[in-house]
């Protein structure tokens, strides 16, 4: 039994070193790594010696300075992952085709438990860039994507959430108020759609609508992203394109 609890404790340890890294931390030396979990260098080392031999950690050098990565099981794995994302292959050439036709950023996005997880983006065919989401996760209540998940699910359950964020802004635009935030979700439900702007990225808008499953539950959330000054003169149009392309990746599922 004492085996047993050491062998957990281990992979505990090794999941907490994983999660240090992110999107925003791709690379961290020894140090970073032992300040960022919590526990001592000696432990650190040990728990990413045993990653390494399964290619889950890597060792890269960079200006001298020895960091560790992500290893690329990791990238093997997500592949099993991916395949049961049936929404995320059926979507695909819709949102190509949307992408296309507006030029824009593309984004899809779904709710795991009180977050958004973004599982594909296109970019746009500008000059103008989003930094890649894929994998992202985002709470419910800042920006598009994550409001329209949350916005069509039981009022009860908005609120529990709502209840259970401490409210971090992302940017000086993200919106932060209860209040605000869940009259704006049933103003969501009536329009079809939703729309942030500056809230993860400054200068940039979204427009965000829900997809259905066969059960009219919403599965995911699909969005457009550009730059904010263009966005106001083209609202409606992208309304209605990001709704047909909705309706056309509903429809793939019967």
């Amino acid at each position: 039994m004492r085996e047993v609890a050491s062998k957990n404790g281990s992979v505990e340890k090794a999941l907490q070193v994983i999660e240090c890294f992110d999107l925003k931390n791709p690379s961290l030396t020894l140090d970073e790594l032992s300040k960022k979990s919590g526990f001592s260098k000696p432990t650190v080392f040990r728990m990413i010696s045993s990653l390494e031999k399964f290619r889950y950690i890597k060792r890269v050098n960079q200006d001298g300075q020895l960091k560790f990565q992500l290893g690329m099981a990791f990238l093997e794995k997500s592949q099993i992952v991916n395949s049961h994302f049936d929404i995320r292959e059926l979507a695909k050439q819709e949102m190509l085709l949307l992408r296309n036709e507006t030029g824009l950023s593309v984004q899809l996005a779904i709710r795991d438990g009180n977050e958004a997880v973004y599982i594909e983006q296109f970019e746009a065919l500008s000059a103008f860039r989003v930094f890649p989401q894929v994998g992202r996760r985002v709470p419910l209540y800042a920006a598009a994507c994550p409001r329209v998940l949350l916005a069509f699910i039981r009022d009860e359950e908005q609120k529990a959430i709502l209840d259970s964020y401490t409210y971090t802004p992302f940017t000086p635009h993200t919106k932060i108020n209860y209040d605000m935030i869940f009259s704006e979700l049933g103003d969501i439900r009536e329009k079809g759609y939703a729309v942030s702007k500056g809230e993860l990225h400054e200068g940039t808008a979204a427009i965000a609508v829900p997809i259905f499953d066969i059960n009219n539950n919403v599965m995911a959330a699909l969005s457009v992203i550009g730059i904010d000054r263009e966005f106001n003169n083209q609202l409606e149009s992208h309304v209605a394109r990001l709704k047909d392309c909705a309706r056309n990746i509903h429809e793939k599922l019967h």
